[in-house]
């Protein structure tokens, strides 16, 4: 835990640990979390901490850098917490978009069929459960044993899996084209593309405005940030 407001700090480096984890150090002080605890981080992980707080900055800016902000929520992270987002989680996987086809416009039926087929197809075998599929607005009921196979699943990550699995999944709207990310089904890109398949649909009828566009880089620069974590836990 720091307690000053300001950098006082001159220099930053990592310091390998056990098991090809890093501390990160400011001077000879080590760095902790807001709840006091030792980062462990990946070498690549650390490497971006590390440059996150070698940049000027007040330390309230430093701390809410995209990185360190996750290394930090990842560390702090309680039980009682980590209960909650396997809530939010479940949640995400009994309603995910992937489940609703719209019947029409025919277009956007037809991409819809080509992008989520294959996800729902990956996700029932690798989950060994099944998914009730729609093509209207309603609520699609879902098995009652999906939930406890897709906590189960959940339950086996460590807080940084779990973590980048949340923010991703809040990014993408769904659990499953997050998690087919995740074990290298698909790509980013197509993994975004299933994200916006209706806003891509809209703007291809109606067009875009400014503002709108400007939203939508911001949440692609985010989507592309924790896709690096990936690569980097």
């Amino acid at each position: 835990m720091i307690i000053s407001k300001d950098k006082y700090w001159k220099r930053v480096r990592k310091e390998k640990q056990s098991e090809n984890l890093f501390h990160i150090y400011l001077d000879e002080i080590c760095l902790r979390s807001d709840k006091g605890h030792e980062l462990k981080l990946s070498e690549q992980l650390a490497n971006e901490v590390v440059r996150e707080w070698s940049a000027d900055g007040k330390l309230s800016t430093i701390k809410n850098r995209f990185f360190t902000k996750f290394c930090f929520s990842a560390t702090d992270i309680t039980k009682k917490e980590m209960g909650a987002v396997f809530g939010r989680l479940v949640e995400y996987g009994n309603c995910d978009p992937i489940c609703y086809i719209a019947s029409e416009p025919t277009k956007l039926h037809l991409k819809q069929e080509n992008l989520y087929r294959p996800l729902i197809e990956w996700a029932e075998k690798f989950f060994s459960l099944k998914l009730n599929i729609g093509t209207g607005l309603l609520f699609i009921e879902q098995p009652p044993s999906n939930a406890n196979i897709i906590k189960k699943y959940l339950e086996n990550l460590d807080n940084f899996h779990l973590t980048a699995i949340h923010e991703l999944t809040k990014s993408l709207g769904s659990l499953f084209t997050c998690l087919a990310l995740y074990k290298n089904v698909v790509s980013p890109e197509y993994a975004w593309e299933v994200a916006n398949i209706e806003d891509n649909f809209r703007i291809e009828v109606w067009g875009e405005v400014e503002e709108e566009q400007q939203k939508r880089n911001l949440d692609f620069d985010h989507f592309r940030d924790l896709t690096k974590i990936l690569q980097m836990i």
